[in-house]
């Protein structure tokens, strides 16, 4: 079962309104630091919970009821020229948004031309839908 510990936020431009990014916990800081300062972002709230394939969530869902947000994994292998080398991109975006985003988050990764001048085709698209599991609330008890 793939899990993964998920920070929610906002992330806006001053003057704009915000979209919802979904950041992998143990990325997050990184990711904030480099959002604000970077690019002069505003990233707001920081809800964590976690995200889950589909697939192992209907195999298995939890056991307590949760409020359920669509989320698809893209992982990118691409050929990274300035390093000479492959490379690997993860990315997760809302379900509802990704037809309109998928175009941009690749152009972030071009493609180059070989030697001999023909540009070829050297990335590979993964796309695993899943879930993002909004928090528990916690049960209160009447006294």
């Amino acid at each position: 079962m793939t899990r993964i510990k998920m920070v929610k936020c906002t992330l806006r431009s001053p003057g704009e309104a915000p979209a919802a990014r979904f950041v992998p916990l143990r990325e997050f800081r990184l990711w904030k630091y480099y959002m604000t300062h970077a690019h002069d972002k505003i990233v707001d709230g920081d809800e964590i919970s976690l995200w889950v394939d589909a697939e192992s969530y209907s195999e298995q869902p939890p056991a307590q009821a949760r409020p359920l947000e669509a989320v698809i994994r893209v992982g990118l292998q691409y050929w990274d020229q300035s390093m000479n080398t492959a490379a690997f991109s993860q990315r997760y975006f809302p379900l509802e948004d990704y037809d309109t985003i998928r175009d941009v988050f690749l152009q972030h990764y071009p493609d180059h031309p070989n030697p001999d001048g023909r540009t070829v085709a050297r990335k590979k698209v993964t796309e695993t839908r899943g879930y993002y599991l909004h928090p528990r609330i916690p049960e209160t008890r009447d006294s």
